[in-house]
C-alpha cells in the first residue's frame, strides 16, 4: 500500500488560534496494522516547516504538497518537482474537494494535532528527547484511544498513536534534521521559477495533448481529473 502525504494525515481523528511555529525539518515514519498488528505497512516521509508555510513530501518521491497560512486563509500547492510544474488550489478550491481550509485543518497539518484536541486528552510528564521535555497525554479523540508524546519546544509530536478497533496507526518522528537535508526545501525562488496553473483551469485543458501528458502524471493531486463544474459533487480527501 502507498499514502501520499496529503492522505497521510487523513489517518488522524480530527482535524484551533493561529500561533509562530518553530521551523522544523524532521522525517516520520507512518505504521499502519490490522489488530493483532504482525504486519504493518510502513512509509516514511518529510516535514518541512516554516513559520507559515509545511512542505509534505514522500521520502523517495519527486513531488510535494506545499501548505501556506496567512491571513487566516489556507492555499495549497501541488509541486511536480521533475517537471517542474505547479497546481495551484485556493481556500475555496479546498472546500470544493472537500478537504476544508480551516484554521484548525492548518494546525493537524502543521502540527499533526491542534491545540484543542491536546487539551481535551489527560498530560503527564515525560521523558526528556534531544535535552527537550516532552509531555504525555493519552485519553480519545473522537471516540478514538490515543497516546502522544508531545515535544512542547517543537511543537510537534514524538509519536501518537491512534487504536481503533481493528487496526492500529502509528505516527513518530524518527530523525530532525538540523543541517543538510536529503531533498532540497522548496523556496520561494523556486516556485517562480515553476510552471504554475490554476486547479479551476485544469477543466479547460483536456483537449491539449501537452498539458494531458503532464497531469497525467499527477495521479495523485486532489480533483484534477474532475471538470469544473463537478466540484461541488466530488469529495476526493479520502484514504484507502
Amino acid at each position: 500500500m502507498k499514502y501520499s502525504a496529503l492522505l497521510l494525515l487523513s489517518l488522524l481523528p480530527g482535524f484551533a488560534a493561529a500561533e509562530t511555529l518553530p521551523n522544523l525539518d524532521a522525517r516520520f515514519e507512518t505504521s499502519q496494522c490490522e489488530v493483532p498488528c504482525k504486519h504493518p505497512v510502513k512509509r516514511e516521509w518529510l516535514m518541512l516547516r516554516g513559520e507559515n508555510q509545511v512542505e509534505l513530501r514522500d521520502a523517495n518521491a519527486n513531488r510535494s504538497d506545499l501548505w501556506q497560512w496567512q491571513d487566516d486563509t489556507l492555499d495549497y500547492v501541488y509541486l511536480m518537482h521533475g517537471q517542474q510544474r505547479a497546481i495551484d488550489y485556493t481556500s475555496i478550491d479546498l472546500r470544493l474537494l472537500g478537504i476544508g481550509a480551516s484554521e484548525s485543518k492548518w494546525q493537524a497539518l502543521a502540527k499533526l494535532v491542534t491545540s484543542s484536541e491536546l487539551a481535551s486528552l489527560e498530560k503527564k510528564p515525560g521523558q526528556p528527547y534531544e535535552k527537550m521535555a516532552t509531555e504525555i497525554y493519552q485519553g480519545k479523540l473522537n471516540g478514538v484511544e490515543t497516546k502522544l508524546t508531545w515535544i512542547p519546544a517543537l511543537q510537534i509530536p514524538l509519536q501518537v498513536e491512534y487504536r481503533y478497533p481493528k487496526h492500529v496507526v502509528t505516527v513518530k518522528m524518527v530523525e530532525r534534521y538540523q543541517g543538510k537535508l536529503p531533498v532540497e526545501k522548496t523556496t520561494a525562488k523556486q516556485l517562480q521559477a515553476y510552471q504554475h496553473v490554476d486547479f479551476v483551469d485544469i477543466g479547460d485543458m483536456e483537449h491539449d495533448k501537452h498539458a494531458v501528458a503532464w497531469l497525467a502524471e499527477a495521479k495523485d493531486a486532489p480533483g484534477v481529473h474532475v471538470h469544473p463544474h463537478e466540484h461541488a459533487e466530488h469529495h476526493e480527501h479520502e484514504v484507502n
